[in-house]
């Protein structure tokens, strides 16, 4: 009955099982696909991993806290070395033997002080405690769009190769890093490609001054976050990348990193050199064809919409969520719920670089909590209050443009901060 259930064996799963068997507190992970990896195994039944991906934060900055990548690796991965890293991270922690797999949860009862786990196998089974760490790219966010199209319209979660787009019009809806890709994609391999861009963007380059960007902003950001950022937008506008509006592009409408920036330089030289168009937002579906808010249309075959996705828990019901405010689910610290004490989540944040490490703190925030309890410390009775009264600012000073993606996003150094705080705390 002391047992706790992990959902899901992606980075986050992983993180999380680390931290309770260094702590030695018993648990299971349960994931749906045959091996650990979650998104990043591309041979899963279902993923939403496309054959041109590769890591947009660098090799440096992206392993978990307590193994690095490996030096002889690129400085950004393909998604089949992340895989074969994570692979060897579940080795180094033996974590094989604590994981069912082709095992998918059900539904979550709670039943008095425990929870009782209803498996795809027919098998029931009951815990201490739940920590959810299924990620937040499953379950698609399609756009609605007014208008009738008939051509094919699928989710970049669909998405797999360029082969999809050989003797296609093309159209790819959104422009994340993701959409980004697979519009590179279409450029090269689709008759006719367009992206469509409800706002501007910034494009930061792979490499500033021959240093991965990631790494040179850890090395040389300014003390002044201000300034840091007005510069940063100086350097991009006016050195590196250069007015945007010169590729057909809108000029972003916010300051840098009050959006995701796009890590992509090639879409801007697949634009620059018109084997893909820059639309602005589509406005009506016209049967084979899109119209879009400048009054332009376009024959289109098929239509890619990359447009995110929705944090959902399909095994929990809706009032075991606390939601608030319109978010999709109101988490303290973005790890513990609010309604329950032993009910937990790891891997939902958005930060705009590399996050694993960010796994391993939470993980081990959990981990402290748990042993913090056990212990019946001041700090956690303390804590107890806190998470179910205080709704604490993990943004810090930075803006973020108003959607759905954007509830999830945090400072990085601020929650970081945050936790390792919070964990001292509980351990002193």
């Amino acid at each position: 009955m002391q047992k706790y259930l992990i959902i899901g064996a992606g980075p986050a799963g992983l993180a999380a099982a680390v931290a309770l068997q260094k702590a030695a507190i018993d648990f299971e992970i349960v994931d749906a696909g045959d091996k650990v990896g979650g998104i990043w195994d591309i041979d899963r039944a279902e993923t939403p991993m496309y054959q041109s991906a590769h890591f947009i934060s660098s090799r440096t900055l992206s392993g978990f806290a307590d193994l690095p990548m490996p030096d002889d690796y690129p400085d950004y991965p393909s998604h089949r070395l992340v895989q074969a890293y994570i692979e060897s991270y579940a080795l180094y922690h033996q974590l094989n033997p604590h994981i069912r797999f082709k095992t998918k949860v059900l539904q979550l009862k709670r039943q008095e002080q425990h929870w009782q786990a209803h498996f795809d196998d027919g098998l029931t089974d009951y815990y201490q405690g739940v920590i959810c760490a299924t990620g937040i790219t499953w379950h698609q966010n399609l756009p609605e769009i007014p208008g009738d199209f008939q051509g094919e319209l699928i989710h970049s979660f669909d998405y797999k190769d360029d082969s999809q787009f050989r003797g296609k019009s093309v159209l790819i809806i959104g422009a994340g890093n993701s959409g980004c890709d697979i519009a590179c994609d279409a450029a090269r391999a689709a008759k006719n490609a367009f992206i469509s861009m409800r706002r501007g963007y910034y494009f930061l380059p792979k490499y500033t001054f021959g240093m991965p960007s990631d790494l040179f902003k850890e090395k040389y950001a300014l003390p002044n976050k201000y300034l840091d950022t007005r510069i940063s937008e100086l350097l991009l506008n006016k050195v590196l990348v250069g007015d945007l509006r010169q590729y057909g592009l809108p000029k972003p409408d916010h300051h840098l990193m009050e959006s995701h920036p796009i890590m992509n330089n090639r879409l801007l030289h697949y634009l620059g050199h018109g084997d893909i168009k820059a639309k602005g937002d589509v406005a009506k579906l016209e049967g084979q064809s899109v119209r879009f808010a400048d009054g332009s249309s376009e024959q289109i075959d098929l239509i890619v919409a990359a447009t995110g996705y929705k944090r959902v828990f399909p095994f929990l019901e809706e009032e075991q969520l606390d939601k608030k405010a319109g978010k999709e689910i109101d988490l303290y610290l973005e790890v513990f719920s609010k309604k329950y004490d032993d009910l937990f989540f790891v891997g939902g944040i958005e930060v705009s670089s590399a996050i694993f490490g960010l796994l391993n703190l939470q993980g081990e925030l959990i981990a402290s909590y748990l042993k913090a309890q056990e212990a019946d410390k001041q700090s956690y009775q303390a804590f107890l209050q806190d998470k179910r009264q205080k709704d604490l600012n993990l943004k810090g000073k930075n803006k973020y443009i108003d959607s759905l993606r954007h509830q999830r996003y945090t400072d990085k150094k601020l929650y970081r901060n945050l936790l390792s705080q919070q964990i001292r705390k509980f351990t002193q």
